[in-house]
């Protein structure tokens, strides 16, 4: 990871910190959150910004923030790619 250490920026996710981050020259912004029993953690493209807007890059709930990062860094969400098999091409930043 470019600009920062994976390791930090993978607890930031867990603690559902605000990320920015840039890959493949799109800016992409990932957030997690609580209520009512549920974590949750979405992805979305901040810059360039497409309207009309049309919902999350990628979305996901569970029982516990662990698991939505868990599930962030399996999902193909990189042109198919897991986090892990792109995660030298990704540059974090700030928003």
């Amino acid at each position: 990871m470019k600009g920062g250490n994976v390791n930090e920026f993978i607890d930031n996710m867990s603690y559902g910190d605000e990320l920015v981050f840039v890959y493949c020259g799109r800016k992409l912004f990932l957030q997690g959150w609580h209520k009512d029993g549920v974590h949750e953690m979405m992805l979305d493209q901040w810059e360039p910004f497409v309207e009309p807007w049309q919902g999350y890059l990628w979305k996901h709930s569970a029982d516990s923030m662990k698991k939505c990062v868990d599930a962030f860094l399996e999902a193909p969400i990189f042109d198919g790619k897991r986090f892990w098999d792109v995660e030298a091409e990704i540059e974090w930043v700030d928003a």
